[in-house]
């Protein structure tokens, strides 16, 4: 992992020397563009993160219903929050909010003609504000996939999600940084340097072997999410890109399908730019959140079978047949996953179980084979164009051996993937799991309890490496991109303390997995303001839901009914 000068708090170019046409004078930018909102806006207030904290559900009905609250109100709350969030994690490539401003000014309710319902059914996403991974094209601004030589190539057009948001009102605030190429599951480059945890120790230990992790290649979503500057971020998802950096911020982080039916979303040269360009492992977009109820509606309205949805809502409860595994995970994360099970099972008829079932043992060596196969098949040649005179990262998946100018015919020959054993490892899963092919037609209400990662929770930079470096860490995130399956992780924040102690206690009883557990955090920088999270706390943990194609919304529903507050 590379490790970056930039202090918190300082803004400085990480390589002053970058060669790429305009690249220091883009960094001087939008250094300068922030400095100039600092002293403009000054610092996040307490209903800045009294809004922060508020469901799109809940604005909109302030926006349009009590009209006790203004766009423009909305967006400068978020404005101070982006500064902030900037110069603790250096998280931003573009910072559009004077674009934005205007935007909000034109949008706002001309009068009482506009009932809620009307302006909802034109602009389901009013009063939204969200930022995009940059990786996905948007109109005026560079995507630079932290490659200097791509840092003022302004895009003609917005990728189609992003133009589909706009189009519903919802308002793009920032483009945020991604690790060189998106080719690593931390967030570095030479153009942007490291973007850094917003999760600090109650310590205040400010050593980087002390700091936490933002995972990649979404963490520039991550940490602009987590601290308030974005309701909803806009990311990418090959081998748990989007689930990995949530599941590190407390954030819930959902990953579609690779062709969702609402939306076009793989395009040459466009949305997924990064490479390597590969249809597996299924590159899919996704969302980002600290708000599940939020979350939910955005995925909704931008992407969801129509069907499925009324079928969903045509009833009260959503009891699906679970499957569940602990494999690959710390013994604070396989309690984690028993309790939750039992729970479930003990839950009111809206949520609980009618059926359990473990997955049992896979070949998960085999899977991660599987995956980089496939993940590196296509080799490398476009993006050592984009490399171009910039320093290498040192933890990426690109590969200088995989360049036609390199590898002769028998190399790339020896780069297919074995396509017969994928078969045979899917064909495994499905039959272990207990489902038959005709249901795969009809999809069954079935949802698979899994790690995301194979810590429970935010997880500082040296455990990250030698977890990492030991393999298979991810998994489980890598098996549903393979399967093309959608996907969420999910973070436990009302967990019960005795539980939460109990899961610690576990975990501390054994030497192979205490060395990686960090001590207790700082509170919530938002729920500080609005909830009693201010005290020093251990880490929310989190763990991954998944379903079948087709049962979107179920997944989505079940996810936010499991982690609501039981009364």
């Amino acid at each position: 992992m590379s490790a970056s000068k930039t202090f918190r708090g300082e803004f400085q170019k990480p390589y002053p020397g970058l060669k790429g046409p305009g690249a220091n004078e883009a960094v001087d930018a939008l250094f300068e563009k922030v400095t100039k909102a600092k002293k403009q806006y000054g610092k996040p207030n307490e209903e800045d993160y009294e809004i922060a904290n508020e469901p799109l559900w809940h604005l909109q009905g302030r926006l349009i219903i009590s009209q006790d609250l203004t766009l423009k109100r909305v967006l400068e709350a978020r404005i101070r929050l982006i500064i902030q969030a900037s110069l603790t994690t250096h998280c931003l490539t573009a910072f559009p909010y004077e674009e934005a401003l205007e935007e909000a000014e034109n949008m706002e309710l001309s009068g009482d003609d506009d009932t809620a319902q009307s302006v909802l059914d034109c602009y389901p996403l009013y009063g939204l504000v969200f930022s995009v991974k940059d990786c996905a094209h948007v109109y005026g601004l560079p995507t630079t996939l932290g490659c200097s030589s791509r840092a003022t190539q302004e895009e003609a057009a917005s990728a189609e999600l992003v133009q589909k948001m706009q189009d519903m009102e919802a308002m793009l605030i920032a483009k945020t940084t991604a690790p060189q190429l998106i080719m690593s599951n931390t967030t570095h480059s030479p153009l942007w340097g490291t973007t850094h945890s917003p999760i600090q120790t109650a310590e205040g230990d400010e050593k980087q072997s002390n700091e936490f992790q933002v995972g990649g290649s979404s963490g520039g979503e991550a940490a602009l999410v987590k601290m308030g500057g974005s309701q909803i971020g806009i990311g990418t998802d090959m081998g748990g890109s989007v689930r990995q950096p949530a599941f590190l911020n407390e954030l819930f982080g959902y990953k579609y399908v690779s062709k969702p039916q609402d939306f076009r979303w793989k395009l040459p040269k466009d949305f997924m730019t990064g490479l390597p360009h590969t249809s597996v492992p299924a590159t899919a977009p996704g969302l980002l959140s600290r708000c599940m109820p939020t979350l939910e509606l955005v995925a909704r309205v931008i992407g969801v079978d129509e069907d499925e949805l009324e079928e969903l809502e045509a009833k009260e409860h959503n009891n699906p047949r679970i499957v569940y595994t602990t494999q690959k995970s710390s013994p604070e994360v396989s309690e984690l996953i028993q309790w939750l099970v039992k729970s479930l099972k003990d839950r009111d008829m809206y949520t609980c179980l009618e059926q359990c079932d473990p997955l049992g043992d896979i070949d998960l060596a085999a899977w991660a084979t599987a995956w980089t196969e496939n993940a590196k098949e296509n080799g490398f040649d476009e993006a050592r164009e984009m490399l171009g005179d910039d320093p290498l990262i040192t933890r990426t998946l690109f590969d200088e051996s995989r360049l036609s100018s390199v590898a002769s015919d028998s190399d790339k020959k020896s780069w297919k993937p074995d396509s017969e054993r994928l078969a045979k490892l899917e064909e495994t899963f499905i039959k272990q799991a207990g489902i038959t092919e005709e249901i795969v037609e009809e999809p069954e209400n079935v949802m698979f309890i899994t790690p995301t990662y194979i810590l429970g929770g935010a997880v500082q930079n040296e455990a990250f490496v030698q977890l990492d470096d030991a393999g298979e860490s991810e998994i489980w995130c890598q098996i549903f991109n393979l399967l093309d399956w959608p996907a969420i992780t999910i973070p436990f924040a009302h967990l019960p303390s005795k539980v939460r102690e109990e899961l610690r206690n576990k975990a501390e009883s054994d030497p192979k997995w205490a060395k990686h557990l960090p001590g207790k955090v700082k509170g919530d920088v938002i729920w500080s303001k609005t909830s009693d999270d201010e005290v020093d706390r251990l880490a929310h943990l989190s763990l991954q839901l998944a379903t079948l194609p087709g049962k979107h919304a179920s997944l989505l529903d079940y996810a936010r009914r499991i982690t609501e507050p039981q009364r």
